[in-house]
């Protein structure tokens, strides 16, 4: 008994891990871009198309997935141009029938404007995506992501809200 019992949980345990691996999502995309600038009692808008490129690193086990996603993005605005680079934790469900979905949390976000001396500091910052897996090799994503930060302007404090969409193309790999 005690051997069938050994037996069935080493079977388990090969069968488990064979659905269990690293997984490599390189991704580039395209999207647009919005920004709010509240600096003491006023208040504006700019807004943008923007490129972006990066991948997710992390580890997936069965429909599951979490790591690191490291992400670079060019915003050609309406009155300046953006560099923001973006690291967050995500968590993903990859459902049977052809669509994941994640969340990802950002650990920390440059915010930088072309001919400006202005510092941004980073607040907080979340992502939303859903991707559909129907193509061989290929996801095509859709995400929303909002990241806040905080500025100084002649001791002037100010908070900058961003909302992102964007759509990509990428390649999950799960080895």
């Amino acid at each position: 008994m005690k051997l069938k019992l050994l037996i069935a949980v080493l079977a388990a345990s090969f069968s488990l891990s064979s659905f269990a691996g690293l997984l490599i999502d390189p991704y580039v995309g395209m999207g647009t871009y919005k920004t709010t600038f509240d600096l003491g009692n006023t208040e504006s808008d700019d807004s943008g198309s923007q490129t972006s490129f990066g991948s997710r690193l992390g580890y997936s086990f069965l429909l599951l997935s979490a790591g690191v996603d490291y992400e670079m993005s060019t915003v050609s605005g309406d009155d300046n141009d953006l560099n923001i680079t973006n690291t967050s934790l995500f968590v993903g469900v990859d459902l049977p029938i052809l669509f994941r979905f994640w969340a990802e949390y950002f650990l920390s976000s440059s915010f930088e404007v072309d001919d400006s001396n202005v510092d941004y500091d980073f607040k907080d910052g979340y992502g939303l995506g859903i991707g559909f897996t129907g193509l061989p090799f290929v996801s095509l994503n859709l995400e929303i992501q909002n990241v806040n930060y905080e500025y100084e302007v002649s001791t002037v404090k100010g908070d900058l809200a961003s909302a992102a969409t964007i759509f990509s193309v990428s390649l999950p790999i799960d080895l």
